[in-house]
C-alpha cells in the first residue's frame, strides 16, 4: 500500500524482498529478490533508489544499516533495532516517560519458574524477538507446566511480562518530515480476537488534556529515537493512564482506515515525510469502522455485507492461513 501511494505521489517505486508470497510486486515499477544478506544484490538494490523505507519490521537491523551507507534509509536501522526486541522498547518506553508493565528478562526453565512466581502467575511470556499479530506468546498461570511451556516457546530470549487490567486498547500514530514538520493523526481504538486485530474505530474519543500529555511523550519517544518517518505505539488505557504495549516504525494494521478516512492516509504520509514534503495533522470528519479479513474469511465476502459505502481491500496473499491478514473493510459509522 506504500508503493501504491508513492506511485500516486508521482514515485517510481522498487521493491526488495526474499522470493515467497509477496503482493506488493504486483504495483511497484520493478523489484529485486534476494535474501536479506545477500550483500551483491542489496548493494544493486540501494544504487537504484534515493531512498529506503520497509512496512515490516522483522527486517534486519544491520541490513538496513548497510544500506544506510549506500542511500537514505528512513526510519533509521536504529529504530528497527529498538522495535525489534521487546527489552530494548520497554526500556525506551519508560526513558520517554510511559507507564510499562512489570517485566523480566527470561533466559532459562529456572528464570521463568522464578519471575513466574515473583508475577504470582499472572502473566504473559513473549519471545523477545520476531513475534507479532499473537505468535511468541503464552498466557501464564499457577496450573501450568512450566518446563512444557519452556520447550514449546522454544526460544532462549524471552521477555515475562504482568498482565494488565485495562479499560480499552489504543493506538496512536505520529510522523516526523525529513523537513521537521510534523503529524498526528486521529487514534484508533482496537479489538483483538487471540492476539489478533480484528476491527479499529477511529477517532477513539480522549479528553483534551490527556491527549496534549499523550502527544508530548510519543514526540519524547520520536526524538530518542531520531525519528524520520512514522512511528505508531500501542498502549493500554486504563482510567486516565496510558500503558505502553508496543511500538511499530511503520504503517500499522490499526490506521488502514486513514485511506478513506483523511485527506492523506498514513501511507501518503509515510511517503511525504521520507521524501522531505510538508506534512500536518490529519483530522477526520466521521466516524469509522476497519474490519480485518482472517483467513478464509476472504473466501466468503458475502457475508461481509456491512454498509452501501462500504471499501473493501483485498492483498492479494496467495497463501490462506488461519489468522493470516487477507485484506480489510473499512466503512463510515
Amino acid at each position: 500500500m506504500t508503493a501504491i501511494a508513492a506511485k500516486k505521489l508521482g514515485y517510481h517505486t522498487f521493491l526488495y524482498c526474499p522470493k515467497g508470497d509477496n503482493p506488493a510486486e504486483y504495483s511497484v515499477n520493478e523489484y529485486i529478490f534476494g535474501d536479506w544478506d545477500d550483500n551483491k544484490k542489496l548493494e544493486l538494490f540501494g544504487s537504484k533508489v534515493d531512498v529506503i523505507t520497509s512496512e515490516f519490521e522483522n527486517i534486519p537491523a544491520k541490513t538496513l544499516d548497510n544500506l544506510s551507507k549506500i542511500t537514505k534509509v528512513y526510519p533509521s536501522s536504529f529504530c528497527f533495532s529498538i522495535a525489534q526486541y521487546r527489552n530494548k522498547e520497554k526500556e525506551m518506553a519508560a526513558k520517554s516517560g510511559f507507564l510499562v508493565p512489570k517485566w523480566y528478562r527470561i533466559k532459562s526453565l529456572e528464570d521463568l519458574i522464578k519471575y513466574s512466581k515473583i508475577l504470582n502467575h499472572d502473566c504473559i511470556l513473549k519471545t523477545n524477538s520476531l513475534g507479532y499479530d499473537g505468535k511468541g506468546q503464552i498466557n501464564i498461570s499457577s496450573e501450568i507446566n512450566f518446563k512444557k511451556i519452556w520447550s514449546e516457546i522454544n526460544f532462549d530470549d524471552c521477555i515475562l511480562e504482568e498482565k494488565v487490567n485495562f479499560d480499552r486498547e489504543v493506538s496512536i500514530l505520529y510522523a516526523k518530515s525529513l523537513n521537521e514538520s510534523e503529524c498526528f493523526f486521529p487514534l484508533s481504538e482496537n479489538y483483538h480476537e487471540n492476539g489478533i486485530l480484528k476491527y479499529t474505530i477511529a477517532p477513539a474519543i480522549l479528553e483534551q488534556e490527556l491527549e496534549i500529555k499523550l502527544k508530548l511523550t510519543v514526540k519524547k519517544f520520536a526524538k530518542l529515537l531520531n525519528l524520520k518517518g512514522l512511528l505508531t505505539i500501542e498502549l493500554f488505557q486504563r482510567n486516565n493512564d496510558f500503558i505502553f504495549n508496543e511500538i511499530a516504525p511503520r504503517p500499522h494494521n490499526s490506521f488502514h482506515w486513514t485511506i478513506e478516512g483523511c485527506k492523506n492516509s498514513q501511507f501518503d504520509i509515510l511517503v511525504k515525510s521520507i521524501m522531505g514534503q510538508d506534512i500536518n495533522d490529519q483530522v477526520v470528519g466521521e466516524n469509522w469502522k476497519m474490519i480485518n479479513l482472517l483467513g478464509d474469511e476472504v473466501e466468503n465476502l458475502k457475508f461481509f455485507n456491512f454498509h452501501k459505502d462500504q471499501k473493501t481491500h483485498i492483498y492479494g496473499k496467495k497463501e490462506v492461513k488461519n489468522g493470516r491478514k487477507m485484506g480489510h473493510i473499512t466503512y463510515p459509522i
